[in-house]
């Protein structure tokens, strides 16, 4: 990947990617104003929409105490870098939000944004804690079909006693995150014609 050094550059180059990208879905688009709120001006055939543009160029890592976690974090709720100004509900339509080390752009609704939102990395897919949960439930499930006991589940699994036996419970349901890949963002010609 080419790196883009300073934010100018970076933030120019989402706008260009949204725009190819709304082309390529069928609508016109075009640049706004710098002094405007809003980065791009989205014509459906129905209706116009100011779409704001947040891009980063990687993703962040963070050791948290379940193991390193890696997110693409957007703060989208404030003008510019540094700035306590907000956008009003009226300012923006949609927020695109781009990442350039995988050329991936999500699209996500003003009244459906927060102030941050971290989305999930496509190659960490199935590295996350919630995600390990299920996957090591379907283990000792398994394990347990072949006759496994639970002390040897948790040598197999390198897991507590008390893990094994709740993702034994046959009502027991890992945690499962409401969290977001960019890929879940990715949206059709259908999503913008529904404003």
């Amino acid at each position: 990947m080419i790196r883009v050094s300073d934010k100018f550059q970076i933030g120019k180059a989402g706008e260009y990617l949204v725009c190819a990208d709304l082309l390529l879905k069928g609508f016109n688009v075009s640049p706004a104003g710098e002094t405007l709120p809003y980065d791009l001006l989205l014509d459906t055939g129905q209706k116009i929409l100011k779409v704001q543009v947040k891009t980063t160029e990687t993703y962040r890592t963070t050791n948290q105490w379940r193991g390193v976690n890696g997110a693409y974090v957007f703060n989208i709720k404030r003008k510019g870098a540094n700035s306590e100004k907000r956008y009003g509900d009226n300012e923006v339509d949609i927020f695109a939000v781009v990442a350039l080390d995988t050329m991936q752009i999500g699209y996500i609704k003003n009244t459906d944004m927060p102030t941050t939102i971290n989305i999930r990395v496509e190659k960490l897919r199935g590295q996350y804690h919630d995600e390990q949960g299920i996957i090591k439930q379907e283990k000792a499930r398994e394990l347990q079909s072949k006759g496994l006991t639970v002390r040897e589940i948790c040598k197999e699994l390198d897991m507590s006693d008390t893990s094994v036996r709740n993702y034994l419970k046959k009502d027991f349901k890992p945690f499962i995150s409401n969290a977001k890949y960019m890929s879940d963002l990715n949206r059709s010609p259908e999503w913008f014609l529904k404003f």
